[in-house]
């Protein structure tokens, strides 16, 4: 008998043992998979948000390649220069909401450098031109000879914080590729 209860005792606390060690499997198993999926849902987080950042900022230099060609046609030094069609406000609003969501403090920083150079180029333009339609213009066409004369510095300055915004760009978007001029892009020659 004493053999018996020795048996069933020590049968018992081997079931014990292999309930208590099944028990603890599972619960590690299910830490380990909770681990896991909060790493897989990050991820995920991660590579939705450089997919939006890479859509945002694809358009946003399509945005400054429309207006440096509009720059380029604002009352030009020599020759006529084709002023390009008219951005639609939708879209203008619609790639400014992008940036605002998605584009980092720093671009968004430079974006307003770069507006404030725009800015000064359609001012620009507008003192011109009503110098040259006035019929007596008086002081107005002092302001349109200032204006007219800094217009390439605006343009410059404009120019400078596009590129500002392009590199900085590339830097988010972990890419450290040259502009397309220095890799000898014939597309952009």
């Amino acid at each position: 008998m004493n053999t018996f209860l020795a048996v069933l005792t020590g049968g018992g606390l081997a079931a014990a043992g292999g309930l208590g060690s099944g028990w603890l499997n599972n619960w590690l198993g299910s830490k380990r998979d909770q681990r896991a999926h909060a790493h897989e849902r990050q991820m995920a987080r991660e590579a939705l948000g450089q997919e939006r950042l890479d859509r945002t900022y694809t358009e946003l230099g399509k945005y400054l390649s429309h207006y440096a060609d509009w720059a380029r046609s604002v009352q030009p030094f020599l020759g006529p220069v084709p002023t390009p069609e008219p951005m639609p406000p939708e879209e203008r609003w619609r790639i400014e909401t992008l940036v605002m969501n998605h584009g980092s403090l720093e671009v968004r920083r430079l974006l307003e450098q770069w507006r404030e150079q725009a800015q000064k180029i359609e001012n620009a333009d507008i003192v011109i031109r009503m110098a040259e339609q006035s019929r007596n213009p008086g002081t107005l066409a002092d302001d349109a000879l200032r204006e007219r004369q800094a217009l390439e510095e605006y343009r410059r300055a404009m120019h400078e914080a596009d590129e500002a915004i392009r590199d900085r760009m590339r830097t988010e978007l972990g890419s450290q590729a040259q502009p397309a001029l220095e890799r000898g892009d014939p597309a952009s020659m």
